[in-house]
């Protein structure tokens, strides 16, 4: 990892994100499937380098943070291109009748990855991978608590041949991060405590930058006494303690029913109990990594016995072991503060409304966890609990599905990425309206006009209409009398009706389809500038066939071209001659003739009923 500047590395990113970001989805992804396979292939590596680094067992970094990983990479690899597709979207009939709307994903540039140490490798490379597939070039610091899991994942990329500087990898001290901000990314997000995250989000934000926060929690979870118990009091302990209790979406707070409690709590300090302490591959429960995250730990603990917690396990509270603590105060910091370490504080409820209040009363709001036979009752509580995730009967394993967005609230911050949602977190959205009128103007443009004002006062009258009329006879007065305002209006146009076209490929086809559509011979078949709809297509599957909606067209005579523009640069290639070295098609697909095809050899009629024209593209010569 060579030591360059901030601003140089930025630099860099930016020049090798321009020519990524025109890539095709199907070319991101080929390139990013080898970063994947690399990934898979190198699992061992990773494995010894997240366990040295952070002192889990092998088997949480391979499951927790290398097939976590992969997933999300294999989800992207098959859904980005459809979820960043454009799309359309709806509009009002009344207003917007002729005009036509879509959505367009677009990078914001280059993504600044500000990952944590407790799941170094997904953490990092998850959100990194995100900003990839949605043409950003990435910017990842890992911590600087996890050396060599940074050098791993270097070697990762450098054997993946990705483009030079377009994923950087760099582990630096927080305290330079502040510096990589300042070089002004185009994005930032950052996963990490609430303390670091809000300042980075108050530098981000002095700058104008982007954020997305995926911060820790103090999650709840609560135990009905209708549970199925071997299950749940198994579950708690895995949520509990799992990683040493470093876990973001980890069980901190702990609400039994009155009933079950006293029996749940001592059958959980039994199993608890049992829990092997230790990295490597034979260990249950890893160890905290470093002095300075014990003495936080400890002083957490000390902090709610003094103020009158009961210790329930047995054995020191200060070696790494599972703790769990009764009758804490609602003051002690255990329950004010994000806690990284294995403890886990229990208090008994009486009612469903007081378990809710007891859950919700925390700042943080990332996960909680239901544990109940009754479905019902269970759906109820999880839309009332305050968290961004909620599991009935199981924990921490929802956030790990690829296709579900994940994030929190409150003081676990704000945003959500997995699934599409974090494809989208990583766009910008370009809105487009095409109008697709013959009109010189709309009736919103000048001249303004009373009586413009009158008729238009008059629709809102009734589009909006107050309540206390008698219904049926609103309902009869908006039919006509809206009917008769929108024609005055708006003018309305004759009838029109939807046109699609349905394109058959060449072999081998790859690209996007260029339009146009003609209603004289003035310019046909080429100049855009003369056609009444052009535009270009979503980039085309392996089906080969294709179809183009092109919307509502008035009644009336036209004539369509087409061009398979392979090598996106936005024009029809053509050789000696003129003639085009890319497939070219027209509608009614006529015989090939000498010269460029003429309007009246693909005219047809548009009446009210709408109309599927199909047409072949071929490779001229």
């Amino acid at each position: 990892m060579t030591l360059i500047s901030p601003a140089e590395r930025f630099e860099r990113a930016r020049a090798a994100q321009v020519d990524w970001a025109k890539r095709r989805p199907s070319d991101r992804k080929d390139a990013l499937e080898r970063l994947r396979k690399q990934t898979a292939a190198n699992r061992s590596l990773l494995v010894d380098a997240i366990v040295a680094d952070t002192g889990k067992p092998a088997l949480d970094a391979l499951g927790g943070d290398v097939l976590v990983t992969l997933e999300q990479m294999l989800f992207y690899e098959r859904h980005s291109a459809k979820l960043l597709a454009p799309r359309r979207v709806g509009r009002s009939l009344l207003f917007y009748g002729r005009s036509r709307f879509s959505e367009h994903f677009e990078a914001h540039g280059v993504a600044l990855v500000i990952g944590p140490a407790n799941y170094p490798l997904q953490l990092c490379l998850v959100p990194a991978v995100t900003a990839l597939y949605a043409g950003n070039a990435a910017v990842m610091k890992v911590s600087e608590k996890t050396p060599a899991v940074a050098s791993a994942i270097l070697q990762v990329v450098q054997s993946s041949d990705l483009p030079a500087d377009l994923l950087q990898i760099c582990c630096i001290g927080s305290e330079e991060t502040g510096d990589l901000i300042q070089a002004k990314p185009d994005f930032v997000f950052f996963t990490g405590s609430s303390v670091n995250g809000r300042s980075v989000a108050s530098r981000a934000g002095a700058l104008g930058i982007p954020t997305l926060l995926e911060l820790g929690g103090n999650d709840a979870a609560l135990v009905f006494a209708d549970c199925d118990m071997r299950r749940t009091m198994e579950g708690i302990a895995y949520g509990a303690f799992s990683n040493a209790g470093q876990v973001c979406v980890g069980i901190k707070r702990l609400f039994v029913e009155h009933p079950l409690h006293d029996r749940f709590v001592s059958e959980l300090v039994r199993r608890s109990n049992s829990l092997v302490v230790g990295a490597g591959y034979d260990s249950d429960l890893g160890c905290l990594p470093s002095k300075a995250a014990r003495e936080l730990f400890r002083a957490q603990v000390q902090d709610a016995l003094d103020r009158g917690a009961r210790l329930e396990t047995a054995g020191s509270p200060y070696e790494d072991l599972p703790v769990i603590l009764s009758n804490v105060s609602p003051q002690a910091r255990l329950l004010r503060e994000e806690t990284f370490g294995p403890v886990l504080c229990v208090q008994p409820f009486a009612t469903e409304a007081e378990a809710i209040t007891l859950a919700n009363r925390s700042p943080f709001a990332l996960g909680a966890s239901i544990w109940t036979r009754d479905f019902v009752r269970a759906r109820r509580v999880a839309h009332a609990l305050n968290a961004g995730s909620c599991s009935i009967n199981d924990v921490i394993r929802n956030i790990a599905n690829p296709h579900a967005a994940f994030g929190g609230n409150g003081a676990s911050g704000y945003g959500r990425y997995h699934g599409a949602s974090g494809l989208y977190a990583f766009s910008r959205i370009r809105t487009v309206m095409e109008n697709r009128t013959s009109r010189n103007r709309e009736v919103n443009w000048f001249p303004l006009t009373r009586k413009k004002y009158q008729r238009l006062d008059t629709l809102i009258g009734l589009r909006h209409r107050p309540d206390g009329l008698i219904a049926a006879l609103r309902r009869a007065f908006h039919l006509t009398a809206v009917t008769a305002i929108v024609a005055s209006v708006l003018s309305a146009q004759a009838q029109a009706a939807h046109l699609v076209l349905r394109v058959q490929l060449p072999a081998n086809a790859h690209g996007r389809i260029a339009y146009l559509v003609f209603n004289s011979p003035s310019g046909f078949p080429r100049n855009k500038t003369k056609a009444v709809i052009c535009g270009f297509s979503s980039p085309v599957g392996r089906e080969g066939t294709e179809t183009i909606d092109l919307g509502e067209v008035a009644p009336g005579r036209y004539a369509v071209s087409l061009y398979l523009d392979e090598n996106d640069n936005g024009r029809l290639d053509s050789g000696l001659f003129g003639i085009p070295t890319e497939p070219v098609g027209v509608s009614n697909n006529p015989r090939s003739r000498l010269g460029p095809p003429r309007f009246e050899d693909g005219a047809f009629s548009m009446g009210t009923r709408p109309q599927t024209i199909s047409i072949t593209l071929v490779r001229p010569g």
